[in-house]
């Protein structure tokens, strides 16, 4: 008997709108003849009866609609109803059918939630620094500026430098496209807290119209103004966290005093967590006034451009009142404008575009899988799907059937995936170092959780076409008339078989970067240096106090303490130096070689330079190729010693040859004429900040005629930082309030490759994830096929094939389709290394070796994926097989 629902299905189906109207039309009709009949039995005329009829019953196009109404409204709840009453059923069925295969439904949604989580914790990341940086208005518009050297005669290092005061004046008052400038200034101040000790905390100086800028007012009290700036007002804005970490959230803190340094200021606000913003700056525990009016200053500059302005148009009108205002001709300045959007400064964007592809990669992989799974789980249902086709299910209803089930298994596993996701981001965070500390902002947003349902519908829609798409490929008579549950073709295995060399090929290619990272990373840590990091210490000395305000005290106080330190018994060796390593400071001018043509008066470049002792080069373990160290330390003897790829570049026979640095100012204004130094020594190339520094850029050594206020102390000691504990016991004998904190240049070095190994260890992850997805797959399509040809196992073994001929079918069948992985995958891989060409270091991106121990990896987990089905093709019973059909 057919279900009452269904016949109304088709009855309903049938239905047109005229269909309704002559329906509505019908029942008035007969409304009226009755109500008319009535009227007539009391004696009413026939014609007059129908007249008090229609009176009666009101105006009838009106009545028409409302009961056209009615019976809509009532036919689209009961549509609804038998609607959600099919999906119901739908779900209740699919929840049935994958309660009675646990194992094939925890295999998909295990496969596809670790896809979806491998994406969705990186997806965080790169929605959080990369799609949105700031959590300001307008956030798309905004854009740092900073300044570039200009050209010159391509020597010293490209970095970008801070505009000064009197040129963002001038880009303030000219600049048209942008809407606002807002400068920042951040760094450590100390602060004395109530016992009297000093505390160091971070303190930002910004423009009064930052608020503003980004929206915000303060929690507590009031913004500073440009007014506090015109008066001298001492005034400070402290961060929420700030307020309720240091200080207990006290209400009453506006109006009190706050010693920084030397001065005091006065706490007026409290501004909200998030004030500062989150790509490239630390946060602030507080805010002063930043007077733009000061020349001696530069700041960190921030812009929002006007709608419709390009970062390159408004860098050109930058120059342009640049030179203008600066007095150079036409576009010879010193400077060029950088403009640039907060993702464009994220440190590691090129990394973490790679994990996006290599995630995108998974992904895909874990899809394919997930395809071939419901491709093995159709062969088993086809039987079924030709009974529902036999009793009347149409495409369409078993479509849909499909798409449940699918959609079920699809949502569940992102809901699942992000659960991953959320975990593996927060292990991501856990495990990061300290470099690329941008990753604290990562966290699971809306744009995150909209592309996860993205994935989980598209998935779903998917999946459920293939799976239609099988059903529809088999005849229903056949698979009637078959015993077997599997009715299966040729085409479908050819399907099969495409996705596992599809998902061996993505995996190859993950697996040919994993490696090149790998050997990279290796390379790195075995770099030489150039100079000996083992047992070596560095000391930052604060010598700000009023006692070391004359550089001849801090002269005899450091020579003091010097020669205290060279007489420890577990000091080797000891010296000063301007610069430690792991840091660098530089001349910003035109370098000018004598018997070299002189670089272009409006070009600039940026030239390391270190001011080191004479004992500099024996402690660092610095070894010399020519020359030797200063012999006269005066600052009349104008002696140099560079760096052996600087030299080489340049000379042949550098001892002798003579170098000057015609500094500028920030501002782009020549500074006067230095005098010629002359080269004593050359000595090796050495890293001293980290292995990824180019080790033969420019690098002059110019003798230590004056102590610093932060002079660097180098210890070489025999065993720990243990042995410094006399030493920091010295230091702090000296007057200086608190002792430093001794910094292994080894351990530093080994951070400055942090950030790539970390990346390294990311895609070692997600390849190996790859990889037993892989190996999934092609594992259930050997057992497939095992299954599929075991009454053909069983007649080859009756007449008498052997175990080895058997195995060495099953395992050449698998060998197959890993080795077409392979070849589609590496030359998938040869074109995509391109992409991580910059990630390497010492390491071509067609390394052999890495391609080579790929294919190994490869054919091992093809051949371990084999094992299974090969020993079930072994264990195949010849009589057993033979009656099976």
């Amino acid at each position: 008997m057919i279900r009452s629902d269904i016949r109304r299905w088709f009855h309903l189906a049938l239905r047109r709108r005229d269909w309704w109207e002559r329906e509505v039309e019908d029942e008035i009709k007969l409304h009226l003849a009755l109500r008319a009949e009535q009227l007539m039995a009391g004696g009413a005329d026939p014609n007059a009866a129908y007249h008090e009829a229609v009176r009666r019953f009101g105006p009838l196009k009106e009545s028409k609609s409302r009961l056209l109404a009615a019976a809509r409204h009532r036919e689209q709840r009961m549509q609804r109803n038998e609607w959600l009453g099919n999906l119901r059923t739908d779900v209740a069925f699919a929840m049935r059918t994958m309660g009675r295969q646990k194992a094939w439904t925890a295999v998909t949604l295990i496969t596809l939630a670790l896809g979806i989580g491998a994406t969705t914790a990186v997806f965080s990341i790169v929605s959080t620094l990369l799609i949105h940086p700031l959590p300001y208005p307008n956030a798309n518009r905004i854009v740092y500026v900073g300044q570039q050297p200009s050209g010159g005669n391509n020597t010293g290092i490209k970095v970008s430098i801070t505009p000064a005061a009197q040129v963002v004046r001038a880009w303030m008052q000219h600049a048209r496209s942008f809407e606002t400038f807002e400068g920042r200034q951040l760094g450590p101040r100390s602060m004395k807290t109530k016992s009297g000790e000093p505390s160091t905390v971070s303190v930002e100086s910004i423009f009064p119209t930052f608020a503003s800028f980004v929206d915000m007012r303060p929690i507590l009290g009031r913004m500073f103004t440009q007014n506090d700036i015109d008066t001298g007002s001492p005034v400070v804005v402290l961060s929420e966290g700030f307020w309720r970490e240091r200080l207990a959230a006290d209400r009453n803190v506006l109006g009190q005093a706050l010693t920084l340094g030397d001065s005091s200021f006065t706490i007026v606000g409290v501004m909200p967590g998030g004030f500062g913003g989150r790509v490239i700056a630390r946060s602030a525990d507080m805010w002063i006034p930043l007077d733009v009016r000061i020349d001696e200053l530069g700041m960190s500059l921030m812009g929002r451009l006007r709608p419709g302005v390009t970062t390159r148009g408004a860098a050109a009108e930058l120059d342009s009142i640049f030179a203008r205002t600066q007095g150079f001709e036409g576009d010879k300045i010193p400077f060029a404008s950088v403009v640039s959007t907060p993702a464009e400064r994220v440190r590691f964007r090129d990394s973490l575009m790679l994990l996006t592809a290599a995630v995108g990669l998974v992904l895909l992989v874990a899809c394919a899988n997930v395809a071939h799974l419901l491709l093995s789980r159709g062969s088993t249902r086809q039987r079924e799907m030709a009974i529902r086709t036999a009793l009347g299910a149409g495409r369409s209803r078993i479509l849909r059937q499909l798409l449940v089930e699918s959609a079920l298994l699809s949502f569940m596993g992102t809901a699942l995936g992000v659960f991953i996701g959320w975990a593996g981001l927060k292990g991501m965070m856990a495990l990061r170092p300290r470099s690329l500390n941008d990753l604290d902002a990562a966290h699971l947003d809306m744009t995150t959780l909209g592309v996860a349902i993205a994935v989980a519908v598209a998935t779903g829609v998917v999946f459920a076409l293939i799976g239609a798409r099988q059903a529809a490929r088999v005849s229903t008579h056949d698979a009637l008339k078959t015993s077997s549950s599997r009715i299966g073709g040729h085409g479908t295995g050819r399907t099969r078989s495409l996705l596992v060399v599809s998902e061996i090929a993505l995996s190859g290619a993950l697996l040919v970067g994993a490696t090149l990272l790998v050997r990279s990373v290796m390379k790195l840590q075995a770099a030489d240096l150039g100079f000996d990091a083992r047992g070596l210490y560095a000391l930052n000395v604060p010598l700000q106090t009023p006692q070391f305000q004359s550089a001849i005290t801090r002269a005899q106080a450091v020579g003091d303490l010097m020669r205290r330190l060279r007489a420890l018994p577990a000091v080797r060796a000891a010296t000063v130096a301007g610069v430690g390593p792991g840091s660098r400071r530089f001349t910003i001018g035109r370098l000018e070689i004598e018997g070299e043509p002189p670089p272009p008066s409006a070009s600039s470049s940026f030239i390391d330079v270190n001011s080191v002792e004479r004992s500099y080069f024996t402690t660092m373990g610095m070894s010399f190729t020519e020359g030797a160290v200063f012999s006269d330390t005066l600052p009349t003897s104008h002696q140099v010693i560079v760096n052996e790829g600087f030299a080489r570049r340049h000379w042949q026979q550098p001892l002798g040859k003579r170098l000057r640095i015609l500094e500028r100012s920030l501002a782009g204004e020549d500074e006067g004429s230095v005098t010629w130094l002359t080269i004593v020594g050359v000595v090796r190339d050495a890293r001293t900040v980290g292995a990824l520094s180019e080790s033969n850029a420019p690098l002059l050594y110019t003798p230590l005629n004056e102590i610093s206020q932060n002079p660097v102390i180098l210890v070489r000691v025999d065993g720990e930082s243990r042995a410094l504990a006399p030493a920091l016991a010295m230091i702090t004998q000296m007057g200086v309030k608190r002792a430093p904190t001794p910094e292994s240049i080894a351990a530093m070095m080994a951070r400055a490759i942090a950030g790539p190994r970390f990346i390294m260890l990311l895609l070692a992850i997600l390849t190996t994830l790859a990889l037993v997805l892989a190996a999934v797959g092609l594992y259930g399509v050997m057992s497939y096929s095992v299954s599929e040809q075991t009454r053909e196992i069983g007649i080859r073994v009756a007449l008498g094939a052997s175990q080895q001929r058997i195995a060495r079918r099953v395992i050449g069948s698998g060998a197959a389709l890993a080795l077409a992985g392979v070849v589609v995958g590496f030359a998938f891989a040869a074109w995509g290394t391109q992409l991580i060409q910059t990630q390497l270091h010492d390491v071509d991106r067609l390394d052999p070796i890495s391609f080579a121990v790929g294919a190994v990896v490869l054919i091992g987990v093809a051949l371990v994926a084999c094992i299974v089905p090969t020993r079930r093709a072994l264990a195949v019973d010849p009589m057993t097989a033979i009656r099976a059909e």
